[in-house]
Formats: C-alpha cells, sequence, structure tokens
C-alpha cells in the first residue's frame, strides 16, 4: 500500500530580491505535480508573496502573486501566517485568496506533515 506523504513547505522570504520565493513556488508544483499532499505556507516577510497589486515589471521579475494564486490548480494548499501579516500591517484582505492561519493552527500543521522545507 503506497501512503500519501505530505510535505509543508515554508516561504519566509520577500517576493524579489532573492530567488527563495521563486524557487519555493517551483519546488510546491513539483512535489503537487508527483501528488504529493503538498502545504505551502507563507510567514515572515513570505506574506508578501501574497499582496495583491505587486508591481515587479521594474526589477524585470514575474508577478508571484499570480503564481501563488494558482497553487491550488496544482492541487496545492496556501495558507498565509495571521501574526507575520499582523506584524506588517497587514491583512487577509490585502492578500490572494489563502487559508489563514494562527501560531497553534501552524504548529497544528507541522506536525501533521511527514516533511517540512523551508525557503529562507
Amino acid at each position: 500500500m503506497n501512503e500519501s506523504k505530505q510535505v509543508l513547505i515554508l516561504i519566509r522570504t520577500c517576493p524579489y530580491g532573492m530567488a527563495s520565493a521563486g524557487e519555493g513556488f517551483r519546488a510546491i508544483i513539483g512535489l503537487a505535480g508527483m501528488e504529493i499532499d503538498t502545504h505551502a505556507v507563507l510567514v515572515d516577510d513570505g506574506v508578501l508573496v501574497a499582496l495583491k497589486g505587486q508591481l515587479p515589471d521594474a526589477l524585470g521579475m514575474h508577478k508571484l502573486e499570480d503564481a501563488f494564486s494558482q497553487l491550488s490548480d496544482f492541487g496545492a494548499k496556501l495558507y498565509v501566517h495571521e501574526p507575520s501579516l499582523t506584524e506588517r500591517g497587514l491583512s487577509a484582505d490585502d492578500c490572494i485568496p489563502a487559508e489563514v492561519l494562527t501560531d497553534d493552527k501552524l504548529r497544528e500543521l507541522i506536525s501533521q506533515v511527514d516533511h517540512v522545507i523551508t525557503f529562507n
């Protein structure tokens, strides 16, 4: 019997200026594409990835907001960390659709998965 593995990917860095958030996205769709139960959690500056209305054209970058908003199409689940939003003066309304996680819910999710991968 082949039981499905669960992986949680934490993205902790801002969307631009580093490759971490983009590489995290590629890892998420790769894992989900292999039918691995994949959870993507944006924490710390990673919550900025979900911010609506990004304009990275001046940097010659693609909008990660658009990429991450399509994660459900690949079978991955997207979450934003509520305390990280609050620390940055943001709310879930400022972000693309995602489930909002409290610290307790994040700890619970981490305890339920088989592997955690962090992009710093």
